[in-house]
């Protein structure tokens, strides 16, 4: 896919990246088309990724006036129609900038929010394409939205980046060492850094948001172990089969809910930024007691069980999230036991 860029009254055809980077090379100021695009409030975002994040991100910023485009190398479009609504789907690869320019300049896009990759299990299974994906695709999209002029770009972090060796004795702020000993962890760790050159470089503002375990109605197509098993205990309840909770898969931890996710998502992507990381969680950790009991109550007679020995765990420290709730707004909507229920409610409707 070709896409044209203005820069200074002249038209740039770029074909691939390598003819971009040689025809633009280092004659570009810190951004292209710094253009406020936004009218009333409304943006035109682009999610890329189509799962559970970016598909619940989709929902809420339609809901609270946005125009979103939805951007995934395989989207699911049964499961984004359902999640999402009527959104514009677009099947591109995160690694390839062409396409991702193209569909910036064609949507008019404002904001970027990135949340495709491999995690989990999957990512530590092909670790190449682990990184290929993770950070390539970081520095693609980067580099596509500071060609396009977009002025605000939302990363998708984790908690994991924090280096839980050091044990620490508090709720784990945003300034917390980072650490990084797994190919997922290290993958973001390393995004975030690059990102934050990238913002230098293209002067657009950076939010890196560091997810708690989120869990609700997914495909899980990138991984996610822990989501997966919590989608597949809280359907089975619904579906009146045994619920088992595997404590070394939904070990003792902090969870947060998809739709909390994507409400700090969409703050991240309206408010002024005076930070660049923010904790996105409910502060509060969760036992596999904890999850029984609020499926039990979702479902009344369900039948649900822990069974096994508990795993490894991030320790005892919840996220503080304070840093977001002061300059983003942000309140978590759904401790657990609320977005447990609401869960079951997706899951009926589904």
């Amino acid at each position: 896919m070709l896409a044209s860029l203005v820069y200074e009254g002249a038209t740039v055809t770029v074909g691939s990246p390598i003819a971009y980077i040689s025809e633009l090379g280092e004659t570009l100021p810190g951004s292209l088309l710094q253009i406020n695009r936004r009218k009333g409030g409304m943006m035109n975002i682009l999610a890329i990724g189509a799962g559970l994040t970016g598909c619940h991100f989709a929902s809420e910023a339609q809901g609270r006036g946005h125009q979103v485009v939805v951007y995934d190398m395989s989207p699911n479009e049964a499961y984004v129609r359902h999640v999402a609504g009527d959104v514009t789907v677009l099947r591109g690869d995160v690694r390839d900038i062409p396409a991702l320019a193209g569909v910036m300049r064609d949507h008019a896009i404002d904001a970027v929010f990135l949340n495709a990759g491999l995690i989990g299990g999957k990512a530590e299974q092909r670790p190449f394409l682990t990184l290929d994906i993770n950070i390539n695709g970081a520095i693609n999209a980067a580099e596509a939205a500071g060609l396009s002029g977009v002025t605000r770009f939302v990363f998708a972090s984790t908690f994991g980046v924090y280096d839980y060796d050091l044990e620490p004795a508090e709720p784990i702020t945003e300034d917390f060492p980072m650490g990084g000993d797994n190919f997922y962890h290290a993958s973001k760790t390393s995004c975030e850094r690059i990102l934050g050159a990238y913002s230098k470089r293209y002067g657009f503002d950076l939010a890196c948001l560091r997810f708690a375990r989120v869990y609700g109605l997914g495909h899980y197509a990138g991984g996610s172990g822990g989501g997966q098993a919590m989608h597949n205990a809280v359907a089975a309840a619904v579906e009146g089969k045994p619920a088992r909770i595997n404590p070394k898969i939904l070990a003792k931890s902090e969870y947060v809910y998809a739709k909390d996710v994507a409400y700090g998502v969409t703050l991240a992507c309206e408010k002024p930024l005076k930070s660049r990381a923010f904790n996105i969680g409910t502060g509060v950790m969760v036992t596999p007691e904890d999850m029984v009991s609020a499926i039990k109550e979702a479902v009344p007679g369900a039948d649900v069980e822990i069974v096994g020995e508990a795993g490894l765990h991030h320790g005892d420290q919840p996220l503080d999230i304070s840093r977001a709730s002061s300059e983003l707004g942000y309140e978590p909507r759904f401790q657990l036991f609320a977005g447990i229920a609401d869960f079951v409610s997706e899951l009926r409707r589904s």
